[in-house]
């Protein structure tokens, strides 16, 4: 039997400017009482917490969610909005997606491959960058085979990046989208360089859209929980500290 795809949710908040004149001790408890539910969630769902405090204006951090069903995603928001914080906050973006396997690979295979899984495996990357992306209509006219040669240069360019980590999940009729791209790495060069290299790749001149871009910083959800709500900043986290996280949160 073929693994169930799992649901993909990024949820983009925004503080309101007035919880930041609450008392530290008032932030203090909003944090814990937040974080607690972030880190509550079933085992084998994944929950990630990033920052982008600084890096958008429209944005302070993203709640990267992976479940089973799209109820396990509704429920989860239904309980953020039931605590102190939950009023205040303002959902700036939303892309609702699922996972499901690249039609154009092939026989290509290499372990743990991207493009052919249906459940999420994040990598753990310092960095993420997540844009909505979609596609000119004339791209799904053209014959398959012509789609699929332009694809393959698509994987090869990304290949030279091996320490770029992409994860795509696809929302044809489920949000406004057609993917949702997703990539982790350490190093924002690296990312800056493959983008600027698939800018010239044949398959580029298909794309309609994808904006917004967003950059962020993945931290335990209470230190990006604090960093939002104007406390003081926390330290960066080790690499095998974040990593742990991700082993954890993910059920991995």
């Amino acid at each position: 039997m073929a693994e169930a795809r799992q649901v993909v949710k990024y949820t983009f908040l925004k503080v309101e400017a007035s919880v930041l004149s609450w008392p530290a001790q008032e932030r203090v408890a909003a944090v814990r009482e937040f974080t607690e539910l972030l880190e509550a969630g079933p085992t084998g769902e994944t929950l990630l917490a990033y920052s982008t405090v600084g890096l958008r204006g429209d944005c302070d951090l993203l709640i990267w969610q992976a479940a089973d069903t799209g109820d396990a995603i509704q429920r989860a928001e239904s309980q953020w909005r039931a605590t102190r914080l939950g009023p205040y906050l303002r959902v700036a973006h939303s892309f609702l997606a699922m996972m499901k396997p690249s039609p154009y690979l092939g026989r290509h295979k290499h372990p743990d491959q991207e493009g052919r899984r249906t459940r999420l495996k994040p990598a753990g990357g310092r960095y993420l960058f997540v844009y909505p992306m979609v596609k000119k209509r004339i791209w799904y006219r053209l014959p398959y085979e012509r789609r699929k040669a332009m694809m393959v240069e698509h994987f090869a360019i990304g290949h030279r990046y091996p320490q770029v980590k992409i994860n795509t999940a696809y929302s044809f009729g489920l949000d406004d989208q057609e993917f949702v791209v997703a990539f982790e790495c350490d190093e924002p060069a690296a990312f800056l360089d493959l983008v600027m290299e698939l800018r010239e790749s044949q398959a580029s001149r298909y794309t309609e859209r994808e904006t917004p871009i967003f950059t962020c910083v993945l931290m335990p959800p209470a230190a990006a929980v604090q960093l939002a709500l104007g406390l003081s900043a926390p330290e960066a986290a080790e690499a095998d500290d974040l990593q742990r996280q991700v082993s954890l949160i993910s059920g991995g």
